[in-house]
């Protein structure tokens, strides 16, 4: 009985306990950093950038041009960013895409290394360089 009573002279004013806890926000910062990886893919073959987002914020990742001795302009390469894993980019999102103005890549991610990769899905012919700009903050 002395246990009851000690716990309940204990007991806390929940009064102000309806109220839900908000959950903080976290809101994606634009780019502020612009990197270019100019490079040479070659047939069957793959090549990747390695970069540092600094805060939680927006990535956009645009493969600005193709070129090459019997590379069309217009060539699908995939395009991908991922985490750094050696010597290799362990891929988490992946388009295919033509070289553009407007990003083929865009998503929200915390701080940490990243990278940009550039591969070949199977229609080279010859190796093709391409530029790649990657926007993140």
């Amino acid at each position: 009985m002395l246990l009851l009573v000690a716990a309940g002279a204990c007991g806390k004013d929940n009064s102000a306990s309806s109220a839900s806890p908000t959950a903080p926000t976290t809101t994606a910062v634009p780019p502020t950093t612009t990197d270019e990886f100019d490079a040479t893919v070659p047939v069957g073959g793959s090549a990747f950038y390695a970069f540092s987002v600094s805060q939680y914020g927006t990535v956009n990742i645009t493969l600005t041009s193709v070129t090459g001795a019997y590379v069309p302009a217009t060539v699908m390469l995939g395009v991908g960013i991922g985490t750094p894993s050696g010597t290799s980019c362990t891929i988490t999102s992946a388009v295919n895409a033509a070289a553009g103005a407007t990003p083929q890549l865009t998503g929200s991610y915390d701080t940490g290394v990243y990278c940009a990769n550039v591969s070949d899905v199977g229609n080279l012919f010859a190796p093709a360089t391409f530029t790649l700009t990657i926007a993140h903050p």
